[in-house]
Parts: structure tokens; sequence; C-alpha cells
């Protein structure tokens, strides 16, 4: 026996059903990997929303407690949150206090208006 005959003997190789089998493993753990990372980043989403909402309804709450009705500008981590004080134009006592909060990339997240009486106060 000579020894090219020796080294092929030697050489194995996969058939055309295993490739297809591993390449079918690595496609499955693949899309799995992708649902997972959505859901993450979904979620993370979702906690910077629920972040937002609650600092707009401190905010709600602080002024209208302290009568503080000016326009203002809070930034927190992820969050920005811009307060405005604008009149409504067939009322002198009627003004429309509008919150809303934005995030780092400047996409709306959360806004709260409501229209306020300041000659009762």
């Amino acid at each position: 026996m000579s020894i090219k005959e020796k080294f092929i003997r030697k050489i194995q190789s996969s058939t055309l059903i295993e490739a297809i089998v591993a390449m079918l493993i690595v496609t499955i753990t693949f899309a799995m990997a992708m649902v997972l990372m959505l859901s993450i980043s979904k979620n993370s989403n979702n906690s910077i929303k629920t972040k937002a909402y609650l600092l707009t309804n401190q905010i709600y709450t602080q002024t209208k407690a302290e009568n503080l009705y000016i326009d203002q500008e809070f930034d927190f981590e992820n969050v920005i949150i811009k307060k405005t004080i604008l009149p409504v134009k067939e009322s002198e006592e009627l003004f429309i206090l509008n919150i809303t909060a934005w995030n780092k990339f400047n996409n709306k997240l959360v806004e709260r208006t409501e229209i306020v009486n300041l000659e009762k106060r």
C-alpha cells in the first residue's frame, strides 16, 4: 500500500445531509438569538417610557402644587421634559399646560396637556 492510499483512507468527510443539518441548527440558533435581542430592546424602551410617564406626572403635580406656571425644561438621564404654558385665545384666564417627554434621540415618549384656570389661583 502506498503513502497516497494511506492518506486517502484516513481523510473522512461529512455527507451532504450532515452539512444541511448543521446549517439548520446554526440557523435556528441564530433565529432564537434574534428573537431574544428584540425582546430585550423592546423591554428597554418600555422602561424608558414608564420612567418618562412617572416624571411627567411628578412635574405636573409639582406645578399644580406650587402654582409654578412658567416654561421650563428638565433634563434627566435619558429623558428630556419640556413644560410650556400657552394662552387660550378666547380667554385671558385660561392657559394650556403642556408637559412633553422626549428621549435622547428626540422621539416623543409621553405628552400631557391640560387647560388650567390661572385667575382662581
